[in-house]
């Protein structure tokens, strides 16, 4: 009994040393923890810093790393891609009449060069009711190509030959419509300005107006037109309607 009553004794005298130890020791791991914790958040915002150094950082293997893939993406993109060159070989077969006069039929054939945005046609005409021959500068302004939707305007030079003979410059524009992937629809309209006196000392102008629909069939186009051709003949008024058929192969 004597024994416990001094235990006792013993842990009332010393218990505020003791709840004091306790006390310090939690409160220094606490501490110990927090300063663990802000020296985490310090390394962490130092490596963070040190990466976003890292990419924006220059140098010169990254220069040149950047420029291999630049250039492989430019090697499959000129793999992938469309030709800026395109060449396109037709003819046609057409039958008309001509007022005042009387009907008449023929044909022509044409060649075409594209370099991206500019060409240039060659198209003769023969016994259609009079030949010619023309050379024009083409201008596509919207489209890929040719095979594609696309406004193309004209500009060149037309010699007439007949009874009489005239050159003519010549100036309109193109479009084509595709409605459906392989079938569209096209107008053409083409002012002929007065043309130089001839030898016998007359002068030609004119305008055509062409439009018409067209299938595909990969390079293979198969054409319709319907065309009027009002002109002026020293004075006379001439008008020639008709349709034109005809086939054209893209290369």
């Amino acid at each position: 009994m004597k024994q416990k009553t001094l235990i006792f004794a013993l842990l009332l005298f010393f218990s505020p040393t003791l709840f004091s130890v306790v006390q310090f020791s939690f409160s220094s791991f606490t501490g110990l923890q927090m300063k663990q914790v802000r020296a985490d958040d310090s390394f962490t915002f130092i490596i963070k810093k040190q990466e976003e150094k890292k990419n924006y950082r220059w140098s010169l293997a990254g220069w040149l790393e950047t420029k291999e893939k630049m250039r492989l993406m430019d090697l499959w993109l000129a793999l992938h891609a469309p030709s800026p060159y395109e060449f396109i070989f037709g003819g046609d077969y057409l039958t008309g009449s001509q007022t005042p006069g009387s009907s008449f039929s023929g044909g022509s054939l044409f060649f075409i060069a594209y370099a991206s945005i500019f060409g240039l046609e060659l198209k003769g005409q023969l016994k259609a009711p009079v030949d010619y021959w023309q050379a024009v500068f083409r201008l596509r302004i919207f489209g890929y190509h040719d095979q594609a939707s696309n406004i193309t305007l004209h500009a060149g030079v037309r010699t007439r030959q007949g009874t009489d003979s005239f050159r003519n410059a010549l100036t309109g524009g193109s479009i084509s419509i595709y409605v459906a992937k392989f079938f569209g629809i096209e107008g053409k309209a083409i002012h002929l300005f007065d043309s130089t006196p001839s030898p016998l000392g007359t002068q030609f102008s004119g305008t055509e107006f062409d439009m018409g629909a067209f299938i595909e069939f990969s390079f293979v186009r198969i054409f319709g037109k319907y065309f009027s051709h009002p002109s002026t003949l020293n004075g006379s008024e001439i008008s020639e309607t008709g349709v034109r058929f005809g086939t054209q192969l893209y290369f």
